[in-house]
């Protein structure tokens, strides 16, 4: 304790003294013209990342629920064979349906559902797309 003490007392008056130092000395006018200018701040690693460039070949997903008849409305834009599933907030699926042609729409019945937001993702071979919806509103 007695240590800590002395340490405090100290590093106390070493801070006093430092101020006092700092008054009684002029600096030279080089130093001024040097103080003047600040040097630029490092540069982060962050500013050398690249930023991602967007995916444009993503899946571009329309989903439309209705709340008289209890049914939602998924749409996509891809060609191929379609997998459509609907997640929970937990990010499990809750409802997936398979479409052999993803020209057409898959209507869902989300009348067993509990109503609050979830997720619908559609993949079509490595091409997928997301959309949130609020069902039982």
């Amino acid at each position: 304790m007695k240590t800590f003490t002395f340490l405090g007392c100290l590093l106390a008056m070493l801070t006093l003294l430092r101020p006092a130092q700092a008054q009684t000395t002029k600096p030279a006018p080089a130093a001024v013209a040097s103080a003047a200018v600040t040097p630029a701040p490092p540069a982060l690693i962050t500013d050398k990342l690249a930023d991602p460039t967007p995916n444009t070949d993503a899946l571009k997903v329309r989903a439309e629920a209705n709340p008289l008849t209890k049914r939602l409305t998924v749409r996509t834009n891809a060609t191929g064979p379609t997998r459509v599933e609907v997640n929970g907030t937990d990010g499990r699926p809750v409802m997936t349906r398979d479409l052999i042609s993803g020209d057409d729409a898959a209507v869902l019945d989300v009348s067993r559902l509990p109503e609050g937001t979830y997720l619908v993702q559609c993949t079509s071979g490595e091409r997928r797309g997301m959309k949130r919806v609020v069902i039982g509103q």
